[in-house]
C-alpha cells in the first residue's frame, strides 16, 4: 500500500481510496472494504489470498492477483515452523 501512495494519482481522495484487507485489522478496518465510495471514487482493495477467497465485496469489478503468498515453512536452523512469503506456484 505504501508503494501506491507514492504515485500521485492514488494520493487524490477524491479520485480513489484504498482499503487493506487481512486478519490483523480490527473488525471495523475489516468491515470498511464494505462501504461504497462516493460517485467517480474508485475503491481499491489490497488483500490477502485467504482474505480475497473468504468473502465477497458486491461493488468489486476487477480482481489482481499478485501471485505471491505466505506458506508454512519449516525452519531447518531453528526446528520450527515458520511463515516464508513466495511465488505461487503454476502447477
Amino acid at each position: 500500500i505504501e508503494e501506491l501512495y507514492k504515485n500521485q494519482f492514488f494520493q487524490d481522495p477524491s479520485r480513489v481510496v484504498i482499503y487493506p484487507l487481512h486478519s490483523s485489522l480490527s473488525t471495523a478496518e475489516q468491515t470498511a472494504v464494505f462501504d461504497v465510495p462516493p460517485e467517480g471514487v474508485r475503491k481499491i482493495v489490497v488483500s490477502t489470498n485467504i482474505a480475497e477467497t473468504s468473502i465477497t465485496i458486491e461493488d468489486v469489478v476487477f480482481v489482481v492477483d499478485a501471485g505471491r503468498v505466505k506458506e508454512n515453512r519449516q525452519d531447518e536452523v531453528n526446528q520450527m515452523p515458520t511463515l516464508v512469503e513466495c511465488w505461487v506456484s503454476r502447477a
